[in-house]
């Protein structure tokens, strides 16, 4: 249970921190679920195979009983002999129910590989913290389960015991074969009661779980701004952090240069794409700008797809100031206006009827206003 004044959900740091001490999602129930649903999915699958194991070795025993010297040599013989059938018989069980297990923690919580629950420590043998886990929440839930499962098991197996009742008595009667086949049915049926009625507890048992584990991460207020201060005071972790903000401002950049209206440029070193989607803008916005290499990025990008590039210092040296994503002041509307009205004229977005004019892209490049890809 969290502690007073822990109300906020846990970090991913905090997260992580726990999973290394092995804190983590897991239900055991889950675990046993499984583990017995396998088992008599082989039973019933291999059932005959092993009954066919148990009677040869039961007739192999028994045939050699009234010829064979009893003494300490041929004892421990015997026992080998037994011991060594029985787990032969039982291995493929064995085998898939250990595989189970590992298959239904990696499904539950992943590959991980902690020693750190081993370590010796205070907290563990410190008899205040033992008492206080003795009477938690969690201890008394873990009680009511263990009872609830007790209860389940009990009228399960006594309502199953109690229908073939009359046939337990006849068993005597019974030969071997029949005998095994009447004791691996009666245990399947039972087996699958059990099976039904621990997937729903399973499953209630799994979302305590989820919550007490969410609940035992969760942080103060001053944990959290504690550990955001930490995180932000590394300066490896800010550098990286700023890395990551520049790059992503950069892409993003980038991808707007195909829709802006036009690149005006210093025009050797300043680069600054302008973009005015009417209806959508209250202004023309700044899409991307750039200096020296970056500015020759830009060029580069908008010679690609057409946009076309004007040479005006004066403006650009303006405009190079204003971050990306800002609409420009209403002191250069007029300045950036003029520009794209000739930048729609030119590009046939607008049709002079006076005239019928209409200037198309080779008409630009002679002019200088979209240069080739070796000019500036």
């Amino acid at each position: 249970m969290a502690e007073p004044g822990k109300t906020e959900k846990a970090t991913p740091k905090k997260r992580e921190e726990a999973r290394k001490k092995g804190q983590v999602v897991r239900s055991v129930e889950i675990n046993s679920l499984l583990n017995v649903l396998m088992a008599l999915v082989i039973l019933k699958v291999f059932g005959e195979n092993i009954m066919h194991h148990i009677k040869e070795t039961s007739a192999h025993f028994w045939s050699g009983i009234l010829t064979l010297s009893v003494s300490p040599d041929t004892m421990g013989s015997i026992s080998f002999f037994i011991i060594a059938k029985i787990v032969l018989i039982l291995l493929p069980i064995l085998a898939v129910v250990f595989l189970v297990g590992i298959i239904s923690n990696v499904a539950q919580v992943g590959f991980n590989i902690t020693f750190e629950p081993l370590k010796p420590s205070f907290e563990k043998i410190n008899p205040v913290k033992g008492f206080k886990r003795i009477f938690s929440k969690k201890m008394v839930f873990e009680l009511a389960k263990a009872v609830f499962k007790i209860g389940i098991i009990g009228y399960i197996f006594y309502s199953s015991v109690q229908k073939i009742f009359d046939e337990i008595f006849l068993t005597p009667l019974m030969d071997l074969e029949t005998y095994f086949l009447f004791a691996a049915t009666s245990v399947f049926k039972l087996g699958m009661k059990v099976v039904l009625a621990f997937i729903v507890f399973s499953i209630v048992d799994y979302i305590y779980q989820k919550y007490d584990y969410e609940d035992s991460l969760k942080m103060s207020k001053q944990e959290v701004k504690d550990e955001m201060k930490q995180m932000e005071g590394d300066p490896l972790v800010k550098s990286r952090i700023k890395n990551i903000q520049r790059e992503m401002a950069r892409k993003r950049m980038i991808s707007e240069i195909p829709q802006a209206d036009v690149v005006i440029t210093n025009p050797t070193h300043i680069a600054v794409a302008i973009r005015y989607k009417e209806g959508e803008d209250n202004a023309p916005v700044v899409v991307a700008k750039g200096v020296n290499l970056m500015a020759e990025k830009i060029k580069e990008i908008a010679r690609k797809n057409y946009v076309v590039i004007m040479e005006n210092p004066p403006i650009a040296r303006v405009l190079v100031k204003l971050e990306v994503g800002w609409e420009i002041p209403p002191e250069m509307f007029q300045a950036v206006a003029e520009i794209l009205a000739f930048v729609y004229q030119a590009k046939g977005k607008i049709n002079l009827e006076e005239t019928g004019e209409k200037v198309d892209n080779k008409d630009l490049e002679q002019n200088g206003f979209l240069p080739d890809a070796g000019g500036n």
